[in-house]
């Protein structure tokens, strides 16, 4: 077993690896090809593509936790892997083949050839990413815990090198696209990644297989039952206790009973939230959501926003190649903070170090430079916010290439951005790993519905930045963003307490044994007379902390 658990790391590593890289090359250009098949280079159709894709995500996410939860291993990685891999090809040459032919699609009826052409693409390239999530709740929601034998740590440390890998493909990949879109043309480049993905669907595929047959464990899935059943109540039953844990063979939704197809659908699409919402882990799962509606990442938003104010691209290349080492460097500590601290724990400082960190980002909202000033904007400005002349009183009265008077602003905003990603994918990876440790019965429904989570708030950000799209309200995101990070640590420091039973940082946890079994565990010490069997069981079972010290002795 030694040897053969020394010997799949590397085939995971290596299949991770050539599946980011062809991700990280899709996400990168098909933005790109969006924007150039859009009329005079509008968004539009970048909009819709983002926008389709995310709620795909929160529709479908859970029936795809769902279907990997009732399929064979084997049989979800290589479907989901293929799935992903062909659907990536069919819309790469579709994207080659409307730019080859993009001045008769204009001409074809007043321009519909190419908005039919665009549609194509945007509802290939959205079933590409519902597959990409199925591969990646399947192999590495699930496998990764069954390779890893249950040890916590060795989790945690092959979590890292995947997060990692997938770090450092995110800043190599798009850089590497990019030289092939702008050296050659958006056909090669098209062409290029279609190319990529036939050929690491075999090696993916012959990685993955070698991986199943040398772990014999991920071809059995458990049937351990949690201790109480999900069912969906009618009206004038009661609601499930928080601790109760759910299964996906136990659960029951009455609407399962219904003869129609759609019926039977939303019946499962219910039991994967109701399975999610009962779960012990559902705090902690909201708190990783609470982490996707910001703006204080680097995201498009973010990025425009510091380049409206003064920041050349030469400049945002270097920041966003800073953060990404950052973020690095909290992925590869993560594992030596579970080994001396645990996971919970792990969590908790990882949200705070990130909530420390962006108080920056909140200074600079009132800093010397900023632009906030959510006064300027009149009813007037709504019809035509580009209009909007910047008038406030902190920044420049002049034009955008004068500069604003103080960068003060600015670099307060990027620098809590930047130190806060240490914290962010700590605070990531240590959620994903909870998420990873439930039973193997619901694994895929949990994290199904976390991916449609995530989503929710994701485009709850994207609404905001709707609602208040100028420069001067900015800081308004700010805030908001801010508190909903806040709010993230509240939920998870919620789950901590139940799981550990405080919230001390330097305390370790004082209620390993459920409290049903430290209350017998108390009676029957009680009882027993206080002999040398006695005092070794109370320091094999009980955990050493003040609370237990002060029983022993009251004892």
């Amino acid at each position: 077993m030694a040897s053969c658990f020394q010997d799949v790391p590397w085939k995971l590593y290596s299949s991770r690896m050539i599946s980011a890289w062809g991700d990280r090359m899709w996400m990168f250009a098909v933005g790109l090809f969006m924007v150039e098949l859009s009329p005079s280079g509008s968004l539009k159709w970048p909009a819709i593509y983002g926008l389709t894709k995310s709620l795909a995500v929160v529709i479908l996410g859970s029936s795809i936790g769902r279907w990997i939860d009732r399929t064979s291993r084997w049989n979800a990685a290589h479907i989901s892997l293929a799935a992903q891999n062909v659907l990536v090809v069919i819309c790469a040459v579709c994207v080659a083949v409307t730019f080859y032919f993009k001045e008769r699609l204009v001409a074809e009826a007043d321009g519909w050839g190419l908005t039919a052409a665009c549609s194509v693409i945007v509802i290939l390239g959205t079933l590409a990413h519902l597959a990409s999530v199925a591969t990646s709740i399947a192999v590495f929601k699930d496998w990764i815990v069954i390779i890893a034998g249950g040890d916590s740590q060795t989790l945690a440390r092959m979590n890292s090198t995947c997060r990692s890998i997938d770090l450092a493909t995110n800043m190599i990949a798009p850089i590497a696209v990019g030289q092939v879109m702008y050296f050659l043309s958006h056909i090669v480049a098209a062409v290029t990644i279609a190319s990529w993905n036939v050929l690491s669907f075999f090696i993916e595929g012959f990685l993955l297989w070698r991986i199943y047959k040398e772990f014999p464990n991920l071809a059995v899935k458990t049937s351990t039952r949690e201790k109480q059943p999900l069912q969906v109540l009618e009206s004038g039953e009661k609601d499930l206790e928080p601790g109760d844990q759910p299964t996906a063979d136990d659960a029951t939704v009455k609407i399962d009973s219904g003869k129609g197809f759609f019926a039977k659908r939303f019946g499962g699409f219910l039991k994967s939230w109701k399975i999610y919402f009962s779960h012990e882990v559902r705090n902690a799962g909201i708190g990783l959501a609470c982490l996707y509606m910001t703006v204080l990442g680097f995201d498009s938003i973010t990025m425009g926003y510091a380049y409206s104010q003064g920041v050349p691209e030469s400049i945002l290349g270097i920041l966003l190649a800073v953060g990404a080492a950052v973020g690095l460097l909290g992925s590869v500590v993560f594992p030596f903070l579970v080994r001396c601290m645990g996971v919970e724990r792990t969590g908790l400082y990882g949200f705070a170090l990130e909530i420390a960190c962006l108080t920056l980002c909140v200074a600079s909202v009132w800093a010397p430079g900023t632009p906030f000033d959510p006064a300027s904007v009149s009813i007037s400005n709504l019809d035509n916010p580009f209009a909007l002349k910047n008038s406030s009183r902190n920044s420049t009265a002049g034009s955008y290439e004068d500069g604003p008077e103080s960068y003060t602003s600015v670099i307060l905003l990027m620098a809590g951005i930047i130190l806060a990603r240490f914290g962010l994918w700590v605070a990531d990876l240590s959620v994903n790993q909870v998420l990873q440790q439930v039973d193997d019965q619901i694994r895929g429904s949990i994290n199904g519905v976390q991916s449609s989570m995530n989503m929710i708030f994701d485009t709850a950000k994207f609404l905001l930045v709707i609602a208040c799209p100028w420069p001067q309200t900015f800081g308004i995101l700010v805030c908001i963003s801010f508190s909903a990070i806040c709010a993230g640590w509240s939920f998870f420091a919620s789950y901590s307490f139940k799981k550990r039973g405080h919230l001390l940082p330097f305390h370790g946890v004082i209620d390993n044994i459920p409290p049903e079994e430290i209350h017998q565990i108390s009676v029957d010490l009680k009882n027993e007379k206080p002999d040398e069997n006695t005092v070794v069981r109370r320091n094999n079972i009980i955990p050493s902390s003040p609370e237990t010290k002060h029983d022993n002795s009251s004892s």
